[in-house]
């Protein structure tokens, strides 16, 4: 099937199966959700065509009716020249790209692309900025709305505009695939921000609440999470993933997020406090448990004899999803109990399973990826969590013995050689566990965590 082709003003929107990937930069790794497969094939939407006059429409947006929102569709970013370029434009009668709208279901108007050059127009009208930089109508230079002429002041609110209207059916990834493919001012919006606007709601609310609740801040622990949404694309990939489970993610990333999105858009009350308790449990749960090194992967130097690991800068998405998500399953006093063999546990599966680490860090949204993530993982923890009490009271050495130990001599007692940081450390018997040997200090010794796997059992 061919690519969606806007040929000209009379033309009709074909969509596509497989829409294309924008390069819009992410803030976090392990985001890629993959492509949108839209069940509409041979089919086609055809958008209403009206001239809707530059007054008509800022009459629109004075009153409510054309929803100009910069939360999700950034700030106004044209400065003043380009915005002037565009007002003598209409006053010479140059033709100005058509503006794309898209009714909802309160019969208001959403813009989907054209934000820049409508928003241009409506701050010369309330008289935001004086006109500079004009080439053919260079005596209106310097002067505001209110200044330049009646005859011209009329022209302007008078020029028409070519817009599409989407109607308020339009299924809903339909819709998104249109808002990814046709926003064209300046940078392209990300997934969030196209569905911060599409659904709106009550659940689109908690998102931006829960986004900015302590623990969960703490825990990501990244600077500019929050722009561009970033913070809460996390907090709805846990919420779906809690509700709906990783195992109805078969048909793809984004349509499971969009999908999760619409059917719990205006959630009751109940539900909506749940989804709070959960959330707020598993950011409480990963604080104790990582501190700030949650949800990322190590970097390892390429040096074939380097044991050191630097924290990745950067949360991972997948990652997150998959063990925020796991901790809402287990009390939060067991977890807390388990913290330091759960932190472990993290820290090996990482050093040891290379196919769970490219499993999250590329082509996340494919399913396949998502569900060893999830299983391998859930697996791990659930053996961890099954005899916590044994493990937490009479096997595993503490946290604090092992940088008590660090302190003393960082030298490992296998290879002798220097650990480098904390974390590539492990607290081993001297004795075998097995064999009799008693998790006390004097039966501990440090080691390098790959020296402790390649000892002979």
């Amino acid at each position: 099937m061919n690519n969606p082709v806007l040929a000209n003003e009379e033309a009709e929107i074909e969509v596509s199966m497989s829409p294309s990937v924008l390069g819009v930069p992410e803030l976090t790794d392990g985001a890629d959700e993959g492509d949108l497969e839209v069940d509409l094939e041979n089919q086609t939407l055809s958008p209403d065509k009206n001239d809707r006059s530059l007054a008509e429409l800022h009459r629109w947006k004075k009153t409510g009716r054309l929803i100009v929102d910069p939360e999700w569709q950034r700030e106004y970013v044209w400065d003043t020249r380009r915005a002037s370029r565009l007002i003598e434009s209409i006053l010479i009668d140059l033709p100005v790209p058509v503006v794309y709208l898209a009714a909802n279901k309160e019969s208001k108007y959403e813009v989907i692309d054209g934000l820049q050059r409508l928003t241009s127009v409506f701050r010369f009208f309330d008289g935001e900025y004086d006109l500079k930089g004009l080439e053919i109508r260079r005596e209106f230079n310097g002067r505001y709305f209110h200044q330049i002429p009646e005859i011209w002041q009329r022209k302007l609110e008078d020029a028409t505009l070519r817009t599409f209207e989407l109607p308020a059916r339009t299924p809903k990834d339909v819709m998104f695939l249109i808002f990814e493919r046709l926003n064209t001012g300046g940078l392209a919006l990300n997934d969030m921000e196209i569905r911060n606007c599409l659904f709106r709601g009550r659940l689109n609310a908690l998102i931006k609440d829960l986004a900015r609740r302590p623990d969960f801040v703490k825990t990501v622990s990244q600077k500019n999470i929050d722009r561009r949404m970033t913070d809460r694309a996390l907090v709805l990939r846990f919420l779906a993933f809690y509700q709906m489970t990783h195992k109805k993610a078969r048909r793809g990333l984004k349509k499971f997020l969009n999908e999760f999105f619409e059917t719990y858009r205006n959630a009751p009350d109940d539900k909506l406090k749940e989804f709070e308790e959960m959330f707020m449990k598993a950011s409480k749960a990963a604080l104790t448990i990582f501190g700030d090194k949650a949800f990322r992967l190590r970097k390892f130097s390429k040096d074939e004899g380097s044991k050191s690991g630097e924290w990745q800068p950067r949360i991972n998405a997948a990652v997150f999803q998959t063990i925020a998500v796991s901790f809402t399953e287990y009390n939060l006093g067991q977890l807390t109990r388990a913290s330091d063999v759960i932190f472990e546990e993290y820290l090996d599966l990482i050093s040891t399973d290379q196919y769970w680490v490219d499993c999250v860090s590329k082509t996340t949204g494919d399913y396949p990826r998502i569900e060893y993530a999830f299983e391998g993982w859930n697996l791990r923890l659930r053996e961890i969590m099954s005899c916590v009490p044994a493990n937490d009271r009479v096997r595993v050495f503490s946290r604090q013995l092992k940088q008590e130990l660090y302190d003393q001599d960082n030298s490992c007692g296998i290879c002798g050689q220097a650990i480098r940081v904390l974390n590539d450390a492990a607290l081993d018997h001297d004795l075998h566990y097995w064999r009799g040997g008693k998790t006390v200090p004097d039966n501990a010794r440090l080691v390098h965590r790959q020296c402790n796997l390649q000892r002979q059992r």
